[in-house]
């Protein structure tokens, strides 16, 4: 318990000092932006999220797939030079992944399998530090390449648990949910590439960007299929089914933001 309650101090500083930073940088923002426009923007985007596994353990198979999700927040657009800026952002982010996992069974029972699929969904707030390089070009449309990292304070995991256990061609299905926030990394980094195209709006800017998050670090999930579940149908499985995943989190995401 002493050690959880340090641990959620910890989380509690970390997070209260990234806000502390993030409200510095945009109060920047806002200040340039009485002097300049299109310092201070919004934005709005969809997120295409994947989980990658490091280590699957043995005799785990798993095949991934894709879901989906949204980014909402504010964005900073800080002049360094003609060409390059500082684009420090503050996202509501969703990430997470779904995979279909066959798994090793405690004991040989023929004609007896048993297949999960598992979709966790991830939620956090996103804190992208990016150089964005500008073409120089007098175009109506003006592309640019983004570059940096991002660091990602979890704020909540779900996992949603379905299970078809396989009894000599009948198919038996188990459903359940679990907060998962505990096995997410507090602080997640990211290292993030991406491009876009800017539009001239009257005294505003449109920007439409696409880009890439790397994750850095794998989070270690571990799921528990109990086993009075399957002694319950009669099936003499003698111990919990536990699977752990060790997997990292790729998102691409496409987003429009307005620049005032």
């Amino acid at each position: 318990m002493a050690l959880e309650g340090r641990r959620t101090m910890r989380r509690n500083k970390l997070f209260g000092l990234s806000l502390t930073i993030l409200l510095a940088l945009f109060v920047m923002a806002a200040t340039l932006e009485a002097l300049t426009p299109q310092t201070l923007g919004f934005k709005i985007g969809y997120n295409r999220n994947q989980l990658r596994g490091q280590d699957t353990g043995p005799g785990i198979e798993v095949t991934k797939i894709a879901t989906n999700g949204v980014t909402i927040g504010l964005v900073g657009n800080i002049k360094i030079l003609d060409w390059l800026y500082f684009q420090p952002e503050v996202l509501y982010f969703q990430k997470g992944g779904k995979y279909d996992v066959k798994v090793p069974l405690p004991v040989s029972i023929p004609g007896f399998e048993v297949n999960v699929i598992d979709t966790r969904s991830l939620e956090y707030l996103e804190i992208p530090l990016l150089l964005k390089v500008a073409l120089p070009v007098k175009w109506p449309v003006k592309p640019n390449f983004l570059t940096g990292v991002s660091a990602g304070l979890k704020l909540r995991g779900n996992l949603e648990n379905n299970v078809n256990i396989t009894i000599s061609g009948y198919h038996v299905p188990y459903f359940r949910t679990e907060d998962i926030t505990s096995q997410l990394n507090s602080l997640e980094l990211s290292y993030v590439i991406g491009g876009g195209l800017d539009f001239e709006v009257g005294r505003g800017k449109l920007a439409l960007d696409q880009r890439f998050f790397f994750g850095l670090k794998t989070n270690k999930y571990e799921t528990v299929i109990p086993a009075s579940y399957f002694q319950n149908l009669g099936i003499p499985v003698p111990t919990d089914i536990v699977y752990n995943l060790n997997m990292n989190n790729y998102v691409f995401s496409v987003a429009l933001t307005y620049f005032f």
